[in-house]
């Protein structure tokens, strides 16, 4: 009679295991995920801190999951969002400065991006928000934390197993040379490039010296592209909304650049994987393309005129466009949630792959 019940009882466990693979039930891909970056990735940091680089407020997160504004740069959810949901780690990627953030968040990683910033700290000056160098600090308190609630040993497997996702350095040439003179008094834009370049190197290097392997870098989208830019280079052609040609080349050379850099650092630095996630490209393509992926305007934002309102520029008295998925900006800036949705698919399907 034992014999029978321990046999009904791993036969059960069989076909409770089999309907599990059935259903589509898989583990994570990656112990955790962790951002670093820009508006791009931050879901809220800059809330927490004394800056003007805020999207707390309408009409930001019309389209966010109870119409609530976050601190995301944009209608809706953003990479962040999505991707920690594909991956099976989280519903939402939340900010690792918020004081809420639980125990069970900090095993599945945290978002450390600061809209506004970059890797030069000069440009995160001009708005007082977190760059990069303040990140890799905030990620060291979050290793304390990690290594109280799991212990040495587990937090190392989880930070080694983890994806390190990191999309910086857009605002470095936005902010720090093109549109203010920080930085064109010192260097010219190859000089620029390279001391840009520089400052991913280090970063990434602390990063795998505190236990990282596998990384995601994103290079520069096409920044003579981004509506504010137009606007500002055809201050007396305000009808000619076509690209800033020089900054779009000027992205081409930092990318070639880069995708050199992260080769390099592949090959000396033991154990790691690089993939270079193509920004430019993605969003080029759907550009070029508008109407393939459903868009109809490309050259402004949703949010008032949509040529220069951007953080509170962008507010309730600059009302939104009738149809925000014809939008591939949502504000003079940033991406609506549509495109941040597909550039997620795109992640899924040619990114993640690499990294298995």
């Amino acid at each position: 009679m034992a014999q029978l019940l321990l046999f009904l009882v791993l036969l059960f466990s069989c076909i409770t295991e089999n309907i599990s693979k059935d259903a589509g039930e898989q583990p994570p891909k990656f112990s955790a995920i962790f951002y670093f970056g820009d508006s791009s990735l931050d879901t809220g940091n800059n809330g927490y801190i004394p800056t003007l680089a805020i999207a707390k407020h309408y009409p930001y997160g019309q389209d966010f999951p109870g119409n609530k504004a976050t601190g995301r740069f944009s209608n809706g959810r953003l990479v962040p969002d999505f991707l920690s949901a594909e991956l099976g780690l989280k519903q939402f990627s939340r900010p690792f400065m918020d004081p809420t953030l639980s125990d069970k968040d900090i095993l599945t990683g945290a978002n450390f991006a600061s809209a506004g910033s970059g890797f030069d700290d000069a440009t995160s000056a001009v708005t007082n928000t977190i760059p990069m160098s303040r990140q890799l600090k905030m990620f060291k308190l979050y290793l304390e934390r990690l290594r109280k609630i799991a212990g040495e040993e587990e937090g190392a497997r989880i930070v080694g197993n983890a994806l390190i996702f990191i999309s910086s350095g857009t605002n470095d040439f936005v902010v720090s040379f093109y549109d203010l003179p920080n930085r064109r008094g010192e260097f010219n834009i190859s000089e620029y490039q390279n001391f840009v370049l520089h400052k991913v190197h280090n970063a990434v290097k602390e990063l795998y010296n505190l236990g990282a392997r596998l990384f995601c870098v994103a290079g520069l989208p096409p920044i003579g592209c981004i509506p504010l830019q137009i606007t500002v280079s055809r201050t007396h052609h305000l009808l000619d909304r076509a690209c800033v040609a020089e900054q779009n080349s000027d992205s081409i050379v930092y990318n070639a650049e880069l995708q050199k850099l992260l080769l390099k650092m592949q090959q000396s630095l033991s154990g790691s994987k690089f993939v270079y996630i193509d920004s430019y490209e993605f969003l080029m393509e759907i550009l070029k393309h508008p109407t393939k992926y459903g868009f109809r305007e490309t050259s402004r934002g949703c949010c008032g005129t949509g040529l220069t309102e951007v953080g509170p520029l962008c507010n309730y008295l600059t009302p939104t466009c009738l149809n925000v998925p014809s939008y591939v900006f949502y504000d003079a800036v940033h991406p609506s949630e549509k495109v941040y949705r597909l550039a997620t698919d795109y992640i899924m399907k040619q990114i993640i792959s690499q990294l298995e």
